[in-house]
């Protein structure tokens, strides 16, 4: 190419506007909960689907939404609903990530038919920062332990008769496998949608992240991530 004509075209080369970068987002997600491990999986495929990297931050069950909600991270996945009521800077995608089912397992087969009433003259052992189990036990014989690992070990100790985890949860499944077995009460004490939050900041993708979750579900990706329908 000749000076003069370089020199032309070089405002213009100049110009242009440079390509954009794709958004990337952090949203927080329960530490050392395989449930969550495993809504993350899901999640990251509605961003993709949405045009959106998003970035993993594991965090307590008692700081995620804080941190969400304070704009350190850009949202919370896998919070029950009402958030928002305590969270005010936190949008709810209506869209649910994951229908959670907080189900009894035990080693010793009794009723829960009755659901959470069914527990009632039981010791229980559930996650902290879990805050439907919470209210749902406040006035239990319980303890409260920080995850599910520990729950598991505090059960098979006798510290407590049975402990409540998601239907679903792979701690659990291999225990149910091992000697003695641990035992699957069911039906769930009951079933509750868990949702994707995102900071008010990015309330334009709510719809669109929404949209990746309802093909998700309709393509069958949510029963192969997550079992969903079983």
């Amino acid at each position: 190419m000749r000076p003069v004509v370089a020199m032309l075209l070089c405002p213009i080369i100049l110009s242009l506007p440079l390509p954009l970068h794709a958004e990337e987002l952090q949203l927080s997600v329960i530490s050392r909960s395989t449930t969550h491990a495993d809504l993350w999986k899901a999640a990251e495929v509605a961003f993709q689907r949405a045009g959106v990297t998003a970035v993993v931050r594991e965090v307590s069950p008692e700081r995620s939404a804080v941190l969400a909600n304070e704009g350190a991270t850009d949202g919370d996945v896998g919070r029950s609903s009402g958030l928002e009521k305590n969270f005010p800077n936190l949008v709810q995608i209506p869209e649910p990530i994951y229908q959670y089912a907080p189900t009894a397992f035990s080693y010793k087969r009794f009723d829960v038919a009755a659901g959470w009433e069914s527990l009632r003259s039981h010791t229980v052992c559930i996650r902290r920062g879990l805050r439907q189990t919470d209210q749902r036990t406040k006035d239990m014989t319980r303890q409260v332990l920080a995850d599910e690992s520990t729950m598991l070990r505090m059960l098979a100790a006798g510290g407590c008769d049975v402990a409540v985890m998601e239907r679903n949860n792979a701690l659990a499944r291999a225990a149910m496998t091992a000697e003695p077995p641990l035992q699957r009460l069911l039906p769930p004490m009951e079933v509750m949608p868990l949702y994707i939050y995102l900071h008010k900041s990015h309330a334009a993708l709510v719809p669109k992240v929404s949209a990746a979750l309802k093909q998700m579900r309709a393509d069958g990706t949510m029963h192969k991530l997550l079992g969903e329908g079983e």
